[in-house]
């Protein structure tokens, strides 16, 4: 995991992802909701529009553990989506089974 800094394991984002590898939970919830905040967070970035009333782009800041405004925003969200494709195809990859440690 050293290899991947902006996949915080004090988030709510690895949180769910720990929990979907260790088969915890029958659904991926961070690949959920990484997939659906790349819109929300895009759309609120250039265009300045919010998905919903009730939307709040602090949640999404706490939720993957990133910091900015505006374009930093988007770029730092865009880096942790990254990260977690290229970990995910690590581990989808793997001939081994990968023991993930917290």
């Amino acid at each position: 995991m050293s290899d991947y800094p902006l996949v915080s394991k004090e988030t709510r984002f690895f949180a769910d992802l720990y929990a979907f590898w260790n088969k915890e939970t029958a659904m991926n919830k961070a690949e959920f909701n990484l997939i659906c905040s790349k819109r929300d967070v895009s759309m609120y970035v250039k265009h300045g529009m919010k998905p919903h009333r009730h939307w709040k782009v602090n949640d999404v800041k706490e939720y993957f553990g990133i910091k900015g405004a505006g374009q930093k925003l988007l770029d730092n969200f865009m880096q942790v989506r990254d990260e977690y494709y290229e970990l995910t195809n690590l581990i989808n990859s793997a001939t081994e089974p990968i023991e993930i440690t917290v």
